[in-house]
């Protein structure tokens, strides 16, 4: 705990500043890329030590703080965002769309099981062919549009304390969380041949089912509480 609270104390400063400095360069590229510039280098430290789960509490740590700032910085500087956040406009009318009308992937899992399968095998083969460089700067993309989108719904609000609440859907927090887990676990074969380690996953079959489990919770628990989900965000964004 004292080596996580350690990480923690300078990777969420540290964060914060690298993603204001990514989001003011105006850049659609640098804002991801700086922000998750404190994060990797530490994961990658932790793995060659052999402390996977400490690199996993690390990378949990890293996306939770990284959504906070996204989500302040798309908030206080809306015009800004909609220039550097990568498809962030396009995700928010869509979703905000859906919390209008009910139309939308969100509430319709033959469509969204795909996108999701979609964003999975991708997340995963550039993780087991980049030591998850790329993957991780591809879910960084989509944790920042998934923050722009929450800032929209806090906007059309009115810094309601229930949309602050609200805003991140809680399958999309499972997602995230399962994500950065197989980013961390498939990082590591590549890592191994790089160093002369060999391949370094034993003992992982229990975080990927972890993740495994948390995917599917994301779509049961989508599937169930989307409809319901947007009827009180609608409601606060009318």
């Amino acid at each position: 705990m004292r080596g996580l609270a350690g990480d923690a104390l300078w990777l969420l400063p540290a964060t914060a500043a690298a993603a204001a400095a990514g989001f003011a360069s105006g850049s659609p590229v640098l804002f991801p890329l700086l922000a998750m510039a404190p994060a990797y280098p530490l994961m990658v430290r932790h793995l060659l030590a052999g402390r996977r789960a400490r690199a996993v509490a690390a990378m949990e740590v890293w996306a939770a703080g990284l959504a906070v700032c996204s989500v302040w910085l798309c908030h206080r500087f809306p015009d800004r965002a909609a220039q550097v956040v990568w498809n962030g406009p396009a995700y928010a009318d869509e979703m905000l769309h859906w919390l209008a009308t009910g139309q939308g992937a969100e509430s319709d899992p033959a469509r969204f099981l795909v996108q999701h399968a979609l964003h999975l095998g991708v997340f995963v083969a550039l993780s087991l062919a980049t030591a998850s460089l790329v993957s991780i700067f591809f879910g960084t993309l989509l944790l920042n549009y998934m923050a722009y989108y929450v800032a929209q719904v806090i906007l059309a609000a009115e810094g309601a304390p229930l949309a602050v609440v609200m805003g991140w859907h809680p399958w999309s927090i499972l997602r995230v969380a399962a994500f950065v887990i197989i980013g961390v676990v498939l990082a590591e074969p590549l890592l191994g041949r790089l160093t002369g380690r060999g391949r370094r996953l034993e003992g992982a079959r229990p975080w990927l089912l972890a993740a495994a489990a948390a995917l599917i919770l994301d779509a049961a628990i989508k599937a169930v509480l989307a409809p319901w989900w947007r009827l009180w965000l609608g409601r606060l964004t009318e």
